[in-house]
């Protein structure tokens, strides 16, 4: 009894841990009317369900205490799934999710931000300015280390 009880503690250590990973993350919507009031560089994270890369940079670089840090005190932080249905409003447009096949497709938004000759990978990390123009695109894993470095050199 004493081991089920223990696997129950782990297994819900471990999801309540992964429904947090990114609990500093605003939403576009939310983005905008930030941004207005307190204007900041913004770095969003672009990434799909499927995608293992995204799901370690999610449980390791973005839980790094001094990445959050400088997330959420030095920058604006967006996570976006690439492939969501949901349309976003954001800078007075509606971006919607664009099917490419049976099951498959992307976000326009993703597609705007992440895009480069015309394909967005995941994991994609967008960096820009305060006056939301693109500044970097990097379309690979990032680790802590890597990330905090960039952040620090946008600074």
């Amino acid at each position: 009894m004493a081991r089920v009880v223990s696997l129950f503690l782990v297994c819900f250590a471990l999801g309540f841990n992964m429904a947090h990973a990114q609990d500093y993350a605003l939403s576009f919507e939310k983005l905008e009317a930030v941004q207005k009031t307190d204007p900041k560089p913004m770095v969003v994270f672009l990434h799909a369900p499927w995608c293992n890369f995204c799901e370690n940079m999610k449980q390791t670089t973005f839980q790094n205490e001094e990445v959050k840090k400088l997330l959420t005190r030095d920058f604006h932080f967006v996570s976006f799934d690439g492939e969501s249905k949901e349309d976003v409003s954001f800078l007075g447009q509606t971006f919607k999710y664009k099917p490419t096949g049976a099951n498959t497709g992307t976000h326009e938004l993703a597609q705007q931000l992440g895009a480069k000759e015309g394909v967005v990978a995941y994991p994609t990390l967008v960096f820009l300015n305060d006056q939301y123009e693109i500044l970097h695109q990097h379309d690979a894993f990032v680790n802590a280390k890597q990330l905090k470095k960039v952040l620090k050199r946008l600074l």
